[in-house]
């Protein structure tokens, strides 16, 4: 692993329309202060709302579009969540395609904890289960300079996903998100220093930020966060690139002074 590099969380407002959102990817992209190693796209960032099982049944375009960017980046790139049919029959899966640095799709988590939650907002009920099957298995890519275990949104919540992550050598955690503006001010910060404490790991949190075209409103504060918890860069609402530098030695350091995942007893 080398010693720091260099992260990029895309928050993003998307929307039903596949290439407005894939513009608004790219003008925020292009507007990079520097180049990055590693580039984290939000939850539903290709389409939030509108024909899920169209683009779930047709997801070249999209697929295509993150290789080209990865490729062009020269940067590793978590593609936030696309829906995409996994079997003939079934709802799509809300799936995370990684892309390497040369624009090859190195792998695909399919998020396991659908969000059913009743939200006291102006959406009210929330039934990702209508029209998303979950996921079944973990990922854990070797990045070179690390390993990145993959997450999408409501995941955060379970601990125990997390932990199987550290478990199968995660340095680094990716949280694409649609976090609601309500479970977001509540819970969004605490869920995600926690995860990194918990696992001494960097947390690379990208979340939807705004009101959506369906009046739906996500929290934004995408975050970066060290394995000490402690919050390293932190956007507001609006769209916006958010980058940090990851100390792979710290890292380390922390895990060789406070070696809680040696410890464990259960």
């Amino acid at each position: 692993m080398s010693k720091t590099l260099t992260a990029a969380v895309i928050q993003m407002c998307s929307g039903p329309d596949v290439q407005a959102n894939l513009k608004q990817a790219d003008d925020l992209l292009s507007g990079m202060a520097s180049t990055a190693d590693i580039i984290v796209l939000p939850e539903c960032f290709a389409q939030m709302g509108g024909d899920i099982p169209a683009l779930g049944n047709n997801t070249c375009v999209v697929r295509n579009w993150m290789s080209h960017v990865a490729r062009q980046s020269k940067a590793w790139l978590v593609g936030g969540s696309i829906p995409c049919v996994v079997n003939e029959g079934e709802n799509s899966r809300a799936s995370c395609f990684v892309y390497d640095p040369e624009g090859n799709e190195a792998t695909r988590y399919d998020k396991i904890h659908l969000f059913n939650a009743d939200v006291s907002d102006g959406t009210r009920r929330y039934r990702e289960s209508d029209d998303y099957s979950a996921g079944t298995g973990l990922s854990v890519v070797d990045m070179e300079f690390a390993k990145t275990g993959l997450t999408i949104c409501y995941d955060v919540r379970f601990p125990e996903l997390y932990r199987q992550l550290r478990v199968k050598g995660a340095d680094i955690i990716t949280v694409p998100s649609a976090f609601t503006r309500v479970t977001g001010q509540a819970h969004w910060e605490p869920l995600l220093r926690a995860r990194a404490i918990e696992n001494q790991c960097f947390v690379l949190a990208a979340n939807q930020g705004g009101t959506h075209p369906s009046q739906r409103e996500t929290w934004g504060h995408s975050m970066i966060i060290s394995p000490w918890g402690e919050v390293l860069a932190e956007a507001e609402e609006a769209p916006c690139v958010l980058m940090a530098e990851l100390d792979i030695k710290a890292l380390k350091e922390v895990r060789q002074q406070m070696p809680c995942f040696d410890h464990r007893v259960l």
